[in-house]
């Protein structure tokens, strides 16, 4: 085997020498004091080396013969037999390596609920249980009269800890990137100091222990600082029990109350803990997850609106500069300003100038769109007679709907006055119009009148005979490029008229909808406010 570069052998040499001091004192701490050795941490650290820092797989065997290494002399040192010292250090490599593969498949334990559900099947319970369960067989041979059942126990449960807490936090905490603020990490440095001092106070302070007072201290942690909070947290205080225990103190004197083994009810603390804290942390890691990339995604969804807001601008101006000398030659040789003409040049100049009106406004609402969705759209108030506005968008629609065959009735009206653009006003007016006259029946019949509505409002409304609108389906028609039965027919349209005009109505303070005419067509309203109630609104 070759050995590891001269770069990374100083880093070997101290893994080897730390794991061998906490292994040393695990076993001894544990034989001289059944109280203390709670958590096996050896196991945890090795696992976090091989995900973290092991580079290739020359380094990561590298690490287990350190580990190796490091490890069977302090169990041949406190009396384990030859033979029983390699079979336990051979489970724990055993229960490294199996946790090295779930982490680097799943990730680390609080990167997401499903990465901390596979790390508490795999490295907290079953591999720790299978170890446990040899190494207890083991002792029975070993050192017959041995209690398996309490020793496997035991090496599960240490084993289980030292991954929840040890591996938790190892795997998670990382050094700060200059990217980050300072502050940052002095509140979280400041936060956990205030974790430290409360529970140190609560477990060595009080002779009765409250601990029933860390797990909101622990959620606050977590919450504070997500999963770094959380685990450094249970970090801290696990640490800080084990302090007390030594002293008689925390889960020490609640095992003295209650007459327990004081090993049992220090890992029973840990391990109530460690599942609440723990599976909150990897909840709110998600949850960061999530909003992160929801954030993400809606930047993107912005950034792609605007420019499709700013080429439908650009597209619209560049279309309608050139087709105005189309339009306006087609119609000058249709009336004959350019000579004699057939009555078959004729009608193809009428076509052409058609065609060339109908692609004039989808530019001019392509437009409008593009300055509603960027908010530059504007508008001017001012006193507009109602009957006035009908009467001019009537002849302007008249023209394209007669390519329909459409007839266009003005019924009686209300006399009034609205506060509105009068260019605007046309605007919505026409599309209704025209829009009745594609849509009504055969032939198309078409009726416009205003009435006064309620909340001094003026009410257009634009009639048809034409098949109608489902009521489940009159919202979705004033959506952009909603076109409702658009594969029934050949009938051009963009789908932007009635968006637009509804977006046009609201900047002048007024409202469209639709319903059902007594004809049993559809019936498109249109209120603005009267100039007499505007102008009132506006003094007050």
């Amino acid at each position: 085997m070759s050995s590891p570069g001269a770069v990374r052998l100083p880093a070997l040499v101290a893994l080897a020498a730390a794991l061998f001091a906490t292994t040393w004192a695990a076993i001894a701490l544990t034989r001289e004091m059944q109280a203390v050795a709670a958590v096996w941490p050896v196991d945890a650290i090795v696992t976090a080396v091989l995900v973290r820092w092991a580079r290739d797989g020359r380094e990561r065997i590298w690490v287990l013969a350190a580990a190796a290494a490091a490890t069977i002399p302090p169990n041949l040192i406190e009396g384990s037999p030859p033979a029983l010292a390699v079979l336990m250090v051979a489970m724990n490599l055993g229960c490294v390596w199996a946790s090295y593969r779930v982490v680097r498949r799943f990730g680390a334990p609080l990167d997401g609920l499903s990465a901390f559900a596979a790390y508490v099947a795999g490295p907290m319970i079953l591999f720790p249980l299978i170890s446990g369960a040899v190494v207890g067989a083991a002792f029975a041979v070993v050192e017959p009269g041995s209690d398996l059942v309490m020793i496997g126990m035991r090496w599960f449960s240490a084993c289980s800890l030292g991954m929840a807490i040890v591996g938790s936090f190892a795997l998670t905490v990382r050094l700060p990137s200059r990217a980050e603020p300072l502050r940052h990490w002095r509140r979280f440095v400041l936060g956990q100091a205030v974790v430290f001092a409360a529970s140190i106070a609560i477990l060595f302070l009080s002779p009765w222990s409250p601990l029933f007072l860390l797990a909101p201290l622990l959620v606050l942690g977590a919450l504070s600082h997500r999963e770094l909070g959380g685990v450094t947290a249970v970090a801290i205080v696990a640490l800080s029990a084990w302090a007390a225990t030594l002293v008689g103190r925390g889960p020490g004197a609640v095992a003295q109350l209650v007459g327990m083994d004081g090993i049992r009810v220090v890992q029973a603390f840990l391990a109530a803990m460690v599942f609440t804290v723990l599976p909150i942390s990897a909840l709110l890691r998600r949850l960061d997850a999530q909003a992160a990339e929801l954030d993400e995604r809606r930047a993107r969804a912005e950034e792609l609106n605007a420019l499709k807001t700013r080429l439908l601008a650009h597209v619209s101006h560049e279309i309608r500069s050139p087709l105005s000398g189309v339009t306006t030659l087609a119609g000058l040789m249709r009336d004959g300003g350019l000579g004699e003409l057939t009555a078959e040049q004729r009608d193809t100049l009428a076509e052409i100038a058609y065609t060339g009106a109908e692609v004039d406004q989808l530019a001019r609402d392509l437009t409008d769109a593009a300055a509603i969705q960027t908010g530059a759209a504007t508008v001017r108030i001012g006193r507009v007679d109602a009957a006035d506005a009908v009467r001019t968008a009537v002849g302007v629609a008249r023209f394209r709907a007669d390519r329909y065959g459409a007839e266009i009735r003005i019924g009686p009206s209300a006399s009034a006055f609205v506060a509105a653009d009068p260019l605007r006003l046309r605007q919505i007016l026409v599309n209704l119009l025209v829009n009745a006259a594609k849509y009504g029946g055969s032939p198309p019949l078409v009726s416009v009148r205003t009435v006064e509505a309620e909340r001094g409002m003026l009410r257009f409304e634009v009639a048809d005979n034409g098949p109608g609108v489902p009521l489940a389906r009159r919202d979705a028609l004033f959506r952009d490029f909603e076109r409702l039965g658009a594969e029934k027919t050949d009938l051009e349209g963009s789908g932007l008229g009635l968006a637009l005009s509804r977006e046009i109505a609201r900047l002048q303070d007024g409202a469209m909808g639709v319903g059902e005419a007594d004809q049993g067509g559809a019936l498109f309203w249109l209120e603005l406010p009267l100039w007499k109630a505007s102008a009132d609104a506006e003094a007050a």
